[in-house]
């Protein structure tokens, strides 16, 4: 009798774990989902609006988003979800694009419907972009301490509310790594670039003053890709020649390449313009994919050349409120413009 009522007792408990592990086969069922999103880089400088005679500096945020199905089983119903924000809560972040996917945005948060996956199969590598906000001049945080923080939830299967799914087996929690706002320097600008293109700019919109004598603007075409975009000036005294107390470098640094080019905008303040210095007579030189040399005249205004070198499109002496352009903070300045299909560094003298 004993030996019949354990077995008997056995076979309950085994009929109870048959129970139990009915919906634990159901979530099993699921699958295994990892979502990884990156930033496409560490630090972006803060946005600035407009004012009377400066245009707005717009910059991006910037992430990669892989979505995939790690199991052996169908998932179904994949649905990514986040919301962008700044540590610093008087700040506005929105959401701007998203490229390789269709989604949907209200202020920082996006959902992007992905649907079903097959058992080892990824979601093609899609990238979104937030603006960077302006810097709250109230009350800012510490240089350094604001950033930009990303987070969310990928949904999937039934959900947190389908009669056989419980939350954990149903939605994946992920974090991006935090982006730092904020370059804190007229000479260094950082931005994620949307495949929209864009323009940036040194100084104070681009111009030069005595106090920042030489500023760069950079327009981006639109391409076929995303990318990153960095502006960094630096005095270079070396071989500064005849023409400037003072001579500087702009190195660019926006990996890819353009079509039909990317327009690069020098400007050297006046302040630093010796007396009797023609522009003409000042040299640029260009360091890049193609190596070290000094860069001469584009055969037109619209045409780079076709072998990675850049060239001159045009130059500007404001010499006084008769010259096409002039500004009062561009009197006196030289201004180029070139073209060049790729990146690099270039010094004036």
């Amino acid at each position: 009798m004993v030996s019949s009522l354990s077995g008997a007792r056995r076979c309950a408990v085994i009929s109870l774990c048959a129970l139990l592990a009915a919906p634990l086969t159901a979530w099993a069922g699921a699958g295994t989902l990892t979502t990884v999103v990156t930033p496409l880089s560490p630090a972006v400088t803060y946005s600035s609006p407009a004012t009377p005679g400066v245009p707005a500096l717009d910059t991006y945020v910037g992430y990669t988003v892989s979505v995939a199905n790690v199991s052996g089983n169908t998932i179904n119903n994949v649905r990514f979800t986040g919301t962008a924000r700044a540590t610093d809560t008087d700040e506005q972040v929105s959401f701007s694009s998203v490229d390789g996917r269709s989604c949907s945005a209200s202020g920082a948060a996006i959902e992007c419907a992905i649907g079903q996956l097959k058992a080892g199969q990824a979601v093609p590598v899609f990238a979104l972009f937030f603006k960077a906000p302006v810097r709250d001049t109230v009350s800012p945080l510490p240089d350094g301490s604001d950033q930009i923080l990303f987070d969310g939830i990928t949904y999937y299967a039934e959900g947190t509310g389908g009669p056989n799914s419980v939350p954990q087996n149903s939605t994946t929690v992920w974090t991006a790594g935090a982006v730092t706002l904020g370059t804190f320097n007229p000479t260094l600008v950082k931005s994620a670039v949307q495949r929209s293109g864009g323009k940036l700019f040194t100084g104070s919109g681009g111009v030069s003053s005595s106090a920042d004598p030489f500023a760069t603007t950079v327009t981006v075409p639109a391409g076929a890709s995303f990318t990153t975009a960095e502006i960094s000036e630096s005095p270079d005294s070396v071989g500064c020649g005849n023409n400037f107390s003072a001579c500087f470098r702009s190195d660019i640094t926006i990996p890819g390449s353009f079509s039909p080019y990317l327009t690069i905008l020098l400007r050297q303040d006046a302040s630093t313009i010796l007396k009797g210095t023609k522009i003409e007579s000042v040299l640029i030189e260009y360091s890049g994919s193609t190596g070290t040399q000094l860069i001469g005249l584009c055969a037109n205004a619209t045409t780079p050349r076709s072998d990675g070198i850049p060239c001159i499109a045009g130059r500007v002496y404001y010499k006084s409120s008769r010259t096409p352009g002039w500004t009062p903070a561009l009197d006196g300045d030289f201004e180029w413009t070139l073209l060049n299909l790729g990146n690099g560094s270039y010094k004036v003298f």
